[in-house]
């Protein structure tokens, strides 16, 4: 009998073991995965323009997000942008004078 329950203990605890390594997985930080820096140059390159040039004004990170404020000054455009650990790109807000 106490082999019985002893052999189960031991299924019971290598499943919990599995399912922590994968929630511990799943839960990794953005700054494990990109960089602020890299974020950085993800909005740079997608507010690239010819004539102007872009300036990031803030980063905060949020939510395991970067939130980016960048700025254009000769066109007088402003925005806030995230980043996600996927490296995908979404604007929050854009307006221009």
């Amino acid at each position: 009998m106490w082999q019985q329950n002893h052999k189960s203990v031991k299924i019971y605890f290598r499943i919990y073991l599995i399912i922590a390594v994968f929630l511990l997985a799943g839960c990794s930080s953005i700054q494990n995965v990109i960089s602020e820096d890299e974020a950085k140059q993800m909005v740079l390159d997608h507010h690239f323009n010819h004539n102007s040039k872009t300036e990031i004004r803030s980063v905060e990170l949020k939510n395991n997000k970067y939130f980016i404020a960048w700025e254009i000054k000769d066109n007088c455009e402003r925005g806030k942008d995230s980043v996600n650990k996927k490296g995908e790109l979404e604007m929050i807000e854009a307006s221009i004078c």
